[in-house]
């Protein structure tokens, strides 16, 4: 049997889902599934935090192993990354992740949003619009139909039909609009400013970010019809974009959850490597490999060097003998670094102990890096407004300044690097495979690409390894989802897909 992969955020780190005792990040101790009421003001940091684990939860792992960002490649006796890596996902795997999403998650939403209206607080009930709306997305992408119109009915339903994948995505676009009126409205008896981990601050400050990633989630969401139905993706984006919206404009409007260097309140990545899972979870080889052939100056933040101090980088993978011998994930997903008694190995690695990271790095779940790749795609294969080559370079130099690479290091890179060439099929190769190295680290939104687009061209484990001799499309129902509701449907295998997957 596997290990539990659970996340509870006391002084136990286990790594997989998102349990109430994660809403301790801040001090929110109390269950609101188990009370009668709760103020508005302590269900939104629930669910904020409860987001922000989501984009270092096995949902995460279960994306970035099989687009080879990732690699469970180990000496250890679990396995566990390493089955995920060679597609071995069973549906009794993604029991927490499901349950977590949906009868934690979901519900504290479902809660939030009648409550604020009723309160009178339309801009809590706005945030937990567009907040549905970004879990809803991901997690259609990960399963296709899933629980909908009939989900947190709580006891009014014990057993929810299953809703369409695609008439789950439709409705996304309403429940965003109706999250941006609502944080538009006039007049709000309580403010979600303080009280939320994500875009905390000043409401009349923060108001605007909320109104920007509503909007360009939008677009990630027409953009992933973009292989099943072009011409509506081109209509709805450039009618969106027409609309004077508001997108985000710098890295200071990500999407995203900053953890704290403190214990308990870690970013999960940093614990893969400090507990059950430790010298378990390295970057992949391909990813590692993408970068090493443009000497791209990101890799000092993504990686540490192998052998240590050399300059140089090696990814993991399945495929090799059982090793650590790799470069390890460094402060871009692990936050500050502190470098303590360093004692190399012979065979270049590092002891336990030489690093230590604070965990003090974000969950980035919607970048500006990521809106500009979006715009160079849709403006290269869609006809959307603007210009593919500017919104191209400016992904790129986004992602390099949220690194910390220096001004002039950008410039060489753009200057080898950053000009779009050849067929516009040539040019979508780019697009994707910059964006790739961009979202490392990021919920799902490379595997969404891949399948989309085919890019990075990846190439499949082979069966003598894997599950299956072809990369997964979609994930496996839980067993638990399976015992309890006869409205789940049968899924065998890994090889279906969601409704916008329709690339050969």
């Amino acid at each position: 049997m596997k290990p539990n992969k659970t996340i509870i955020c006391t002084s136990l780190l286990l790594f997989g889902s998102l349990f109430h005792s994660c809403k301790k990040f801040y001090d929110v101790n109390t269950d609101p599934n188990n009370v009668i009421d709760v103020p508005v003001a302590q269900l939104l940091p629930s669910i904020t935090v409860n987001v922000g684990y989501l984009g270092a939860s096995d949902l995460f792992r279960y994306s970035g192993l099989m687009m080879q960002q990732f690699s469970g490649q180990t000496t250890n006796t679990s396995q566990t990354f390493k089955e995920y890596e060679r597609y071995n996902i069973n549906n009794s795997d993604v029991n927490n992740q499901w349950s977590s999403i949906f009868a934690t998650l979901l519900a504290d939403i479902a809660k939030i949003i009648p409550k604020a209206e009723k309160d009178g607080s339309p801009h809590y009930a706005g945030v937990a619009k567009i907040l549905k709306a970004y879990v809803y997305q991901v997690t259609v992408d990960g399963w296709g139909d899933v629980p909908y119109s009939e989900a947190s009915k709580f006891a009014e339903n014990l057993y929810p039909k299953y809703d369409d994948d695609e008439a789950i995505y439709k409705d996304l676009i309403a429940t965003l609009d109706a999250g941006i009126a609502d944080v538009n409205a006039p007049a709000s008896v309580f403010e979600p400013d303080k009280n939320t981990t994500i875009y905390p601050g000043v409401w009349s400050n923060v108001k605007t970010n909320w109104i920007k990633f509503a909007n360009t989630l939008k677009l990630r969401i027409y953009l992933h019809y973009s292989q099943k139905d072009p011409a509506f993706a081109s209509s709805q984006i450039t009618a969106l974009i027409n609309s004077g919206a508001q997108f985000m404009t710098s890295n200071a409007d990500n999407f995203q959850m900053k953890f704290l260097a403190e214990s308990g309140r870690q970013n999960p990545i940093t614990s893969i490597e400090g507990g059950q899972f430790r010298n378990a979870f390295f970057p992949n080889r391909t990813i590692v490999d993408m970068m090493n052939v443009k000497s791209d100056p990101r890799r000092p933040s993504y990686f540490v060097s192998f052998p240590y101090n050399s300059g140089n980088y090696k990814g993991a993978s399945v495929l090799d003998n059982s090793s650590v011998a790799y470069s390890r994930l460094n402060t871009f997903l692990k936050g500050d670094a502190s470098l303590n008694s360093i004692v190399i190995n012979p065979d270049g690695t590092i002891t336990d102990g030489s690093i230590t990271w604070s965990g003090n790095s974000p969950t980035r779940l919607l970048t500006f890096s990521e809106y500009n790749f979006i715009r160079a795609e849709a403006a290269l294969s869609l006809s959307a407004p603007g210009d593919a080559q500017t919104f191209f370079e400016a992904g790129i130099r986004s992602s390099m300044a949220e690194s910390g690479v220096s001004a002039a290091a950008i410039d060489d890179y753009i200057a080898a690097y950053g000009t779009l060439t050849g067929t516009n099929a040539k040019k979508l190769e780019q697009i994707i495979n910059e964006k790739y190295v961009a979202n490392f680290g990021v919920l799902m939104e490379p595997w969404n690409d891949w399948r989309r687009t085919g890019f990075p061209a990846i190439t499949p484990l082979p069966i003598s390894v894997a599950v299956y001799d072809k990369i997964p499309r979609v994930l496996i129902y839980p067993l638990s989802e399976r015992s309890s509701n006869p409205n789940t449907p049968v899924r065998n295998d890994m090889l279906q897909r969601v409704f916008w997957d329709t690339r050969p």
